[in-house]
């Protein structure tokens, strides 16, 4: 019965030019993804102050959303590829590109608290499985880096104990980003909660997403998001403005009844403590929030209050699972159908 803390994180935009580049451009983007780290390390130790065993963050919750292009130099290097700044001098002086790995930190901080930590995700550079360097795509004649969008989980132990790269990448995040390789097995990693797995957002979408993780009889998915309510465009809004919303929230509950495991759903937050509807200022992207933990036959169990920047902890009896299971039999019949198929799904 594992507590988890939700948090509902309001990153701290970055600000880089490099068509005008100046030191005080690169001090502010460090200073923002610095506050962003540090922030998200003070939630940690007051979720592990409420009795919280696993604390989940969302997407892009140290970086931003980089979908401009001066922001890429804020991905991060994948851990244990330091030798890579020493053959790219040009970029290795980018604040976010620092031999000490975000994920590092949180490995320090779980070992110290005795916490598992959901490390939303982070923007990596490719690497190159071949040579072993940073991989590069040529796009209308110009040679850039290839961008993954990675999730992490750390065991209270400090371990990474799964990786995940995000798969079904939401439409403009194509002009940035590389999906993962659909190749690779969707990985199914144990924990002290049980067996464990991440979609990142847009996977929430796609029903196929969850059928390797079903077939595993995965008990927990954890679902780090950046879902705004103006992702539906004009067309969705001319309906309903809360179509997005409405569509999250009978979403989360529906996965967690298809699939027969706890659905951990954490999305980014607008700022603390202002009007959130404010949206010209205050939450131009119009941030939903909507993040919650749901069960099969419980539905939603607990989350957040408002789109603001929050942090709640809720009790999840997992001892619920079974009992779905023998009622649906979702992966007994997936199983079934797999072997009429002849082993395919």
């Amino acid at each position: 019965m594992p507590k988890i803390a939700l948090v509902q994180f309001c990153p701290e935009s970055p600000s880089i030019s490099l068509e005008h580049p100046s030191s005080s451009s690169q001090d502010e983007s460090e200073l923002a993804h610095t506050a962003n780290l540090e922030k998200a390390h003070r939630f940690v130790r007051q979720a592990k102050e409420q009795g919280a065993e696993l604390v989940c963050f969302p997407e892009y919750f140290l970086s931003g959303v980089v979908s401009d292009r001066q922001h890429w130099t804020l991905s991060q290097y994948p851990p244990h590829s330091s030798h890579l700044h020493d053959d790219h001098p040009s970029i290795s002086s980018s604040p976010a590109s620092t031999t000490t790995h975000w994920l590092s930190t949180f490995q320090s901080l779980a070992r110290e608290l005795d916490i598992d930590i959901a490390v939303g995700t982070i923007v990596e550079r490719q690497i190159d499985p071949t040579t072993g360097l940073e991989a590069t795509i040529e796009i209308d004649g110009e040679e850039r880096m290839i961008l993954n969008n990675v999730a992490y989980y750390v065991d209270n132990k400090g371990e990474v104990r799964g990786r995940y790269v995000k798969k079904n990448l939401w439409w403009p995040e194509k002009e940035y980003l590389t999906e993962g390789r659909e190749e690779e097995r969707q990985e199914v990693f144990e924990t002290r909660f049980g067996k464990t797995s991440f979609l990142i957002c847009w996977d929430l979408a796609h029903g196929e997403s969850f059928l390797p993780l079903l077939e595993q009889s995965v008990d927990l998915i954890i679902c780090p998001t950046y879902w705004t309510g103006s992702d539906g465009g004009e067309e969705a809004k001319k309906w309903d403005r809360d179509s997005e919303k409405k569509w999250l929230e009978t979403l989360i509950v529906s996965r967690a009844f298809e699939n027969e495991c706890a659905i951990v759903f954490v999305n980014v937050g607008s700022p603390a403590g202002k009007d959130e509807t404010d949206f010209d200022t205050v939450n131009p992207e119009e941030r939903i929030g909507c993040s919650a933990v749901c069960l099969p036959f419980r539905g939603k169990i607990g989350g957040t209050k408002s789109a603001e920047e929050e942090m709640v902890v809720i009790d999840t009896d997992l001892s619920v699972l079974p009992d779905a299971r023998s009622v649906y039999g979702m992966r007994r019949g997936l199983m079934d159908r797999k072997k009429a198929r002849g082993g395919k799904v």
